[in-house]
């Protein structure tokens, strides 16, 4: 019995060489819209981490679980850690009606970034159940402007203050999030102060200018994420820009 003879037909070298120019084509194109997709999730990311914590903590408030709490922001060569901390009434109370205690002498130390600060009750290393209430991140993607610096906040904002670099002279309300290109990276800013809107140029590494946000709060608690609206001129240079708020989510904070 004769069988039929299939048909195969394979690819000859050139038409396998126009596939390949043709997925090259594609994925040259593609792929800077994908990098900067991802560059400006990671940034989103941080900073929605970073305000979810912050407002974790300040519910505690609200919930009784502490009178006092803190924020530390912390950025090493490697990572940004972030950590909150807890005063319960009693503590608070005790302090406030001893006439020796730093506490009535020096409002300055009410929010000590010295990790050694006898006034918490707990800590994200604390085992205890009031452990729980606590948390600490650490974000190896992101970087901020500061090296380290506390926000503390208490119910109605009465004994609300910040320390170290979050305090040179004024109490600053904000920080930013960048990405982080290298060890030791920070979010650089072309003004003097670091309290302007000005454009913010990182220190090395790829300028990652689209990338920028803000983590804003309030004494009362009120925490917001901003991102600059770049404007450019006719020739498509950075001009300037304005900062806007981002509506709050839990997407990217449980990403």
């Amino acid at each position: 019995m004769l069988v039929q003879e299939k048909n195969i037909k394979g690819f000859n070298l050139l038409e396998l060489i126009v596939v390949i120019v043709i997925v090259g084509i594609i994925s040259a194109t593609a792929y800077p819209n994908f990098s900067k997709w991802k560059k400006e999730r990671e940034v989103r990311q941080g900073a929605a981490k970073i305000q979810s914590l912050i407002k974790n903590i300040n519910a505690q408030i609200e919930r009784g679980t502490f009178a006092f709490v803190q924020v530390l922001i912390r950025r090493t060569n490697n990572a940004l850690t972030v950590q909150s901390k807890g005063m319960t009434m009693q503590n608070l109370a005790t302090r406030m009606n001893d006439g020796s205690s730093g506490w009535n002498i020096n409002s300055d130390e009410r929010c000590p970034v010295s990790p050694t600060s006898p006034y918490w009750d707990t800590d994200a290393t604390d085992p205890g159940d009031i452990g729980n209430y606590v948390y600490e991140i650490s974000l190896e993607d992101v970087t901020t402007d500061i090296n380290e610096g506390t926000i503390c906040f208490s119910k109605g904002g009465k004994f609300y203050h910040t320390d170290g670099d979050l305090n040179l002279g004024f109490q600053r309300n904000f920080i930013y999030v960048c990405r982080r290109d290298f060890s030791g990276d920070r979010c650089a800013l072309d003004v003097e102060d670091g309290t302007g809107n000005n454009w913010l140029v990182p220190e090395g590494g790829e300028e990652n200018d689209d990338f920028y946000k803000t983590v804003n709060w309030t004494r009362f608690g009120n925490v917001t994420i901003s991102k600059m609206n770049n404007e450019y001129d006719d020739e498509g240079v950075f001009s300037g820009g304005t900062w806007v708020d981002l509506p709050y989510t839990d997407e990217d904070r449980d990403d």
